[in-house]
């Protein structure tokens, strides 16, 4: 009961804050991760819930299209892979309408259907409130309830002509007490390395520098959240070992797509690589 009523109170005042006046967020010729938490409501129980996507967008008549990269929802305690995901954003991107069919790790299928209505906009990020439907093959439906935020992923020139770029590993990032050390973005939002999320071109070598006390590493892979609690499962594509403190680690990006680097001993400290020919992108607007 105290749940459904923080979750009725959480639709409520996020049913007030839409109504006031939102830049739109969602344009096309970008990429964009979306994620969020809130609630899962079946007949029998209500459970936290998550939902994390990774999408381009494309202009398309009056509207734009959401092509998504990599998606996952975690609701009822189950973990469910999103596919044949088809999405537009309307009225300038205030609206965005999904639809799409998904599947957990035993192979149950679903249908998932959603829509989200933009709050507020700041640079770069926006909130949105997400309303949806999650359907198994015996019709059960259960209904999801999630506060978003959706960020876009800055264009960022290489800091040189030969696309080198470094990170760096924050100076006490490995202890989140204390929250002197961090760096803030636009004053308001802590992070943990010096780029949270960036877009560069194919053939970019990142340097990351660990500034902390302690040793650090980063695979790459997929993250959720699960009771509250981030999570990243690896997928076995890149792997930088232990980098020690004041050593670096590099690796070279030649292949265009979305790429989740995480620190399994510390999960709080993770960045999104976006890897797009900028060239070709804007070729193709062109075109």
């Amino acid at each position: 009961m105290k749940l459904a009523l923080i979750v009725l109170s959480v639709i409520a005042f996020s049913a007030m804050m839409a109504s006031q006046n939102a830049e739109a967020q969602v344009v096309a010729g970008e990429a964009f991760l979306l994620s969020g938490s809130g609630y899962s409501i079946t007949p029998t129980s209500i459970t936290d819930a998550t939902i994390e996507l990774l999408f381009t967008t494309a202009r398309q008549g009056n509207s734009v299209t959401l092509d998504l990269s990599r998606g996952s929802i975690v609701f009822d305690e189950k973990e469910l892979k999103i596919s044949d995901f088809t999405s537009t954003a309307l009225r300038n991107g205030q609206i965005i309408i999904i639809t799409s069919k998904a599947s957990d790790l035993g192979g149950e299928q679903y249908t998932f259907r959603a829509s989200a209505r933009i709050v507020a906009k700041a640079a770069g990020d926006s909130v949105y409130t997400l309303t949806g439907a999650i359907t198994d093959s015996s019709q059960k439906t259960s209904r999801v309830f999630y506060t978003v935020l959706v960020s876009e992923f800055a264009d960022q020139a290489p800091q040189t002509a030969q696309k080198e770029i470094t990170i760096r590993f924050l100076k006490g990032a490995s202890s989140p007490g204390e929250i002197t050390y961090k760096e803030q973005i636009g004053g308001a939002r802590f992070q943990f390395l010096s780029e949270p999320r960036i877009t560069i071109e194919p053939g970019t070598t990142i340097t990351f520098l660990n500034e902390d006390i302690v040793s650090h590493s980063l695979k790459s892979g997929t993250g959720e959240y699960k009771a509250n609690k981030r999570t990243f499962t690896p997928d076995g594509k890149i792997s930088s070992g232990e980098i020690p403190p004041g050593q670096s680690w590099s690796i070279t990006f030649d292949t265009q797509g979305f790429y989740r680097l995480f620190d399994e001993k510390y999960p709080w400290i993770d960045t999104s690589v976006f890897v797009i020919d900028k060239a070709k992108q804007e070729a193709s607007k062109l075109g």
